[in-house]
């Protein structure tokens, strides 16, 4: 279900005429002000993230529904005072990022002002917003632009409709708006490869994240068979298939079900699509964006090193989403965690960086090129 957080309003008034008219009056309305810093997250996901315990996420989430999108940013106005008896007849609501002329967001043909929800801000970013009321295409008035901040606080969590679990790697030493960690977008041979993705995700994964590559770490089968992305033939879709099963998903090397996986064949390819700046931005992902995923997601943030504390409050807060099980701290050893501590180095980042390159076997080359591609200096 969709949250969102109410504005505070102030009077604004739409004083620029872009165009020619005889006489114009201004055309006046309350628009929606905020104030402070504008927080994302909901309340239940701000007791996680400003828990002191970051080790668990006991009492606040535990895998059993989805809670993991992020409130809404609520936006509407009422009229005031009409332009020469004449009502416009459209609005146009429009978001930049900093001062930017090109808009980040933006909500055309609108007729009414019962207000919508704008999602998927990046953190500690300036925003400023914009109304144009149009009375044709030639004569339309605009509102001055007004500015905000997100929060600097916990993940970049998104909404794109039945997209499970999605979340912006960057934001606390990645860049942002690059690398993305999901659910899957199609369903599993059972249900026909079925997509999950309608008018809206495709909208927001083509046009707000900019997809470019969809990397799918699912078994056969448990893909659908498919060998394209649903997001069309836009997106290069690269099948990496992995196995999990309780087993170490940095090592695990076996035959299940007549396939034989490589676990770590298949990281040393997903790296190597990394290092490719023409790839950009990715998401990747399993099937519900926990174990693999989790995995692949641990070696990127720690290669570019980020907080060890950060590492597990992302995969913790997977526990929002509708997971069918709970994630625990030391799943994280158990899996990939504990190889990668006891191997050689001075940090964890230097540790992953000698197992990706030694064990693994990825060049110093594409390491130092992700490295470039994707830390925030």
């Amino acid at each position: 279900m969709k949250k969102s957080i109410t504005l505070l309003g102030s009077l604004f008034l739409l004083t620029t005429l872009v165009a020619c008219q005889a006489n114009p009056t201004s055309y006046e309305f309350k628009l929606k002000d905020i104030e402070g810093v504008f927080d994302f997250h909901t309340e239940l996901q701000n007791k996680y993230i400003n828990s002191e315990d970051y080790m668990s996420t006991n009492g606040i989430a535990a895998g059993s529904s989805s809670k993991e999108q992020p409130a809404g940013l609520f936006v509407n106005w009422k009229e005031s005072k009409s332009n020469n008896g004449k009502k416009p007849k459209y609005f146009i609501l429009d978001v930049f990022e900093g001062n930017d002329t090109t808009a980040w967001y933006s909500k055309s043909n609108i007729t009414n002002f019962d207000g919508f929800d704008v999602f998927n801000f990046k953190l500690d970013t300036e925003y400023q917003y914009q109304v144009t009321a149009y009375y044709s295409d030639a004569v339309q008035f605009k509102s001055e632009r007004k500015t905000f901040r997100t929060t600097n606080n916990g993940p970049r969590n998104l909404y794109v409709n039945n997209v499970m679990n999605i979340r912006d790697l960057g934001g606390h030493g990645i860049k942002q708006g690059l690398i993305y960690r999901s659910g899957r977008f199609n369903e599993d041979e059972d249900q026909a490869g079925a997509s999950l993705l309608d008018d809206q995700s495709r909208d927001v994964l083509l046009n707000v994240l900019k997809i470019k590559t969809e990397i799918d770490l699912r078994r056969p089968g448990e893909n659908g068979n498919i060998t394209k992305s649903p997001l069309g033939e836009t997106v290069y879709y690269s099948h990496l298939p992995m196995y999990y099963g309780g087993e170490n998903v940095l090592t695990y090397v076996g035959e299940r079900s007549a396939f034989l996986y490589d676990n770590p064949a298949r990281i040393k390819e997903f790296f190597e699509l990394l290092a490719d700046k023409n790839n950009y931005p990715i998401d990747f992902h399993c099937a519900i964006g926990k174990d693999r995923t989790g995995c692949m997601a641990y070696l990127i943030e720690a290669l570019c090193g980020m907080e060890e504390e950060y590492l597990y409050r992302d995969y913790l807060f997977s526990n929002f989403a509708k997971i069918s099980g709970i994630c625990k701290v030391e799943d994280i050893d158990d899996r990939y965690g504990a190889t990668l501590k006891a191997y050689e180095g001075n940090s964890l980042q230097e540790k992953t960086y000698n197992y990706l390159n030694e064990v693994i076997g990825v060049s110093t080359q594409n390491l130092d090129a992700i490295k470039d591609l994707l830390i925030d200096k």
